[in-house]
Order: structure tokens, then sequence, then C-alpha cells
């Protein structure tokens, strides 16, 4: 049986597609993935990647199939500006976009690198506005706005306007600032951007309707963070309100708590929506630990998707069935984001644990022994407060074998 919920590639709940959820959405036609790992991941405090590195990165998220890479800032150094440069003389798939302030020198850097388009950020913030920006008035933010979108238009770049901390900007403010904008310049699309991560997803799709209305109808992308871990909930809320493009990093990287991770927001729109997305996801896997390696940041171990713990299962209860039908366990199929199914042996093992493990090392041994693995490797397990190693069951078996004289 092949449903959208039921495939070879996930188990999802049915409840997803029923006629009275799906016909309260207003889902765009295509779903786009900006990537901006390498300007707003490697904001993340610590992270610093070379311009190898960023070349490598962008290779990986061409390969990965993301339409849209946000190549970082260049007007930041001669090193942020040469690495943009040199990812858009690898002519890849992906368009490559520069991030820019409302500037017309950091737009004519990002036309000295030969991008297709930039990001054009200008804060609308309540606080940002009355602490950082006490001196601006609407108007000033109004015209920063316009005569740069505008520049940038004669130039040809595409352009993404990016009023940020929208979620925390005054309603009239920003309702009269995008009216504005809008309507004295013409930005491609305009971005609504959860800087600190404090929206609820259905906060976020009146704000997607509200922006929408606001700029006459205009393509609107949306921009999560994680501070509250609600940053795939609140953009798959934007998608379900019509927003056409998703941004996000690999692996979740960002300021502080981080951006959405693109890899679990592709899942979720193709999985949960029934969205063809063109994100080739067997490679999610080597693309995680690609910026895991690069960026120096560990994978949490129960990551969603790539985490060691996704695919891996210790209880004793259903181990048979985990392995001889992982749906029953698994939502999403280890395959199909490049990565394996573990199951392990430790302190919550049975003895049908020990047994798929023996099946795996090709060995079929009596109940006798069996128990007297079960005992030592649970015993093992706790001394180390894990579970085993392959390696250290294969030890544990070897050692039992020898002493009953089976080997």
């Amino acid at each position: 049986m092949k449903e959208p919920w039921f495939n070879d590639n996930w188990y999802v709940s049915k409840a997803n597609y029923w006629d009275e959820v799906v016909e309260k959405f207003q889902l765009p036609e295509k779903v786009i993935f900006h990537d901006a790992t390498l300007r707003d991941g490697e904001q993340m405090p610590g992270v610093v990647f070379l311009p190898e590195d960023k070349v490598r990165i962008a290779k990986m998220l061409d390969k990965l199939g993301v339409q849209r890479i946000e190549a970082g800032m260049p007007a930041v150094s001669s090193q942020d500006f040469q690495a943009v440069k040199d990812i858009v003389n690898l002519k890849l798939n992906s368009k490559i976009m520069a991030f820019s302030r409302t500037m017309e020198s950091d737009i004519e850097k990002a036309i000295d690198c030969g991008v297709w388009g930039t990001v054009i950020e200008i804060t609308c913030g309540e606080f940002r506005l009355k602490y950082q920006h006490p001196q601006w008035t609407i108007d000033d933010v109004v015209k920063k706005s316009v005569d740069t979108i505008n520049y940038a238009k004669k130039q040809g770049l595409y352009v993404v306007y990016f009023p940020y901390d929208t979620t925390r900007s005054d309603p009239a403010f920003l309702k009269e600032l995008l009216k504005q904008v809008t309507e004295k310049s013409d930005p491609d699309a305009v971005a609504v951007v959860d800087t600190t991560g404090t929206i609820i997803p259905p906060a976020m799709k009146q704000l997607i309707l509200n922006v929408k209305e606001a700029t006459g109808g205009r393509p609107v992308e949306v921009h999560t963070h994680n501070d509250l871990n609600l940053g795939v909930a609140n953009a798959l809320a934007a998608m379900e309100a019509g927003a056409e493009v998703i941004h996000g990093c690999i692996n979740g990287l960002g300021e502080r708590c981080g951006n959405i991770a693109i890899e679990e927001i592709a899942v979720a729109v193709s999985a949960l929506y029934g969205i063809e997305t063109g994100i080739k996801t067997e490679y999610i896997m080597e693309a995680c630990k690609l910026v895991e390696e690069l960026s120096g940041v560990k994978l949490a171990f129960n990551k969603s998707l790539v985490g060691q713990a996704a695919y891996m299962k210790e209880s004793g209860v259903g181990i048979e069935v985990a392995k001889n039908y992982p749906f029953v366990t698994f939502p999403i199929s280890p395959a199909y984001v490049g990565a394996k199914q573990l199951l392990v042996v430790g302190k919550k093992s049975g003895k049908n644990s020990i047994k798929v493990k023996l099946e795996d090392l090709g060995l079929e041994l009596s109940d006798d022994i069996i128990e007297k693995l079960l005992d030592i490797v649970k015993a093992k397990s706790i001394e180390m407060r894990r579970y085993l190693t392959d390696d250290e069951f294969k030890g544990i078996v070897e050692r039992v074998l020898e002493k009953e004289g089976k080997k």
C-alpha cells in the first residue's frame, strides 16, 4: 500500500491528510529552500568557516538540491567577499545570494561577487528601533529600504526584503512600513523574520496573511529561529498560509539556539504535507556530517533525523519487530536520509535483543548462553552507564564462548 502518509520512505499520521485539515491550508504551488548556513549559521558563537570550508559546504548544498544558497555577507571582510565570489564561480545549480545591509556599498560588493540576488536587511523590531536606533523614524526606515532596494533592482539583482525582528515589531508600524516600501520600490519577495523565536504557529499564520495583504499579495518568505524550539512548527505554519520560501541552516546552526534545520523542514514538508521538494534526501546525512566536521558543533545524540539515537533501539520490547518492520518504531526510513538503523544492547535489553545481535554475527546459541550473555551485557551497561558498542558485545560473546568451550 502506498499512500501520502505511508510509503517506502515514511509512515506518518493519516490525520495530516484529512480533508477537514487540508482544506484549511493555503499552500503555495511549490516550496523553495533557502540555506543560510554560510551566513547565519556562521553567526553561531565559536563557528568559523574558512573560504575553502564554505566552498565545500556550498558544493554539498548543491548536491543536496537546495535551490538557494545565501553564501555570506561580502561587506564583512575580504575573506567573506572572496568566499562568496569563489562560490559564484563554481557555477552551481543553486542560485547564489548575498546578505546586505541597506547600504549601496553593500550592494556594490554583492554585484562585484556576481551573485544572482541579495537579501536586504533592516530592523523593524520595536525594541531594536528604540534602543539600537532611537534616532530612526518610520520615514528613515522606509527611505533606507526603498533607496537600497531600488538600487539593487536597477543592477539586476533578485531582492528579498528582510525586515528582521518582524514578529516583535509594532503591528501598525510594520503594516505602514511594508505598504510604503512595496509602493515605492519593487522587492521580489518579503521575508517574515522571527529573529528571536517568540511567535506561536497560529500567530505566524495570521502574520503571513497580514504581510501578504500589506504588500499586495507579494511572495512571502519565512525565516525562523529556535529559541523556544518552535522554528520548524512556525515555518510549517507560514507555509500553510502561503509562504513560498523557507530559510534554514544545516544542523540548525545559527545565532543562540540556531535557525531551523534545513534537513528537518525539508523532510517535514514532504512527509507531513506530501509536497515534492526537490531535495535529494539521501544526501542529508552526508551534508550534516560535513557541516558538523567543519563547524565543530557536534550533533545532539537525539537530534532529529541525523542524531545517533534517531534510528537506534536498545529496549528489548519489540526488538525483532523493529528490525523486520522498522515503521512500527521509526516514522522515517533511515535510508531516506542516508542513515542506517542500529539495534544496540544494554541495560534495557532482553533475550530477543541478544538473539538479534547474534543473528547479525551469524551465530545461533542456546538459551542458556543467551541468558549468560544478557546478564553480562546488563551488568556492563550499568557499570559504564551506556549501551555497548558492537565491538564490546563481540568481545563478551567471544569470552563466554571460550569459557563454555564453544570456541
